[in-house]
């Protein structure tokens, strides 16, 4: 099982930042756990996320949809 910490995840001048990240946590959007002062986001909640935001410029195609 891989864990990421934020720092790992969060680009600090890329689409998603620190504080993006945090913010989808405390909305309850992304799933992380607190190790003492450190936060986590497991790999598999980390690809839920990225799964469950929207698709752009594909129409409506959902890749776990059988047609």
């Amino acid at each position: 099982m891989t864990a990421y910490r934020i720092s790992q995840i969060a680009k600090p001048h890329g689409p998603i930042s620190r504080s993006a990240i945090y913010n989808e946590i405390a909305a309850g959007r992304l799933v992380a756990r607190k190790i003492g002062r450190a936060t986590f986001v497991l790999e598999k909640d980390w690809l839920a996320f990225l799964e469950s935001a929207p698709i752009i410029g594909g129409g409506n195609h959902q890749p776990n949809q059988k047609s």
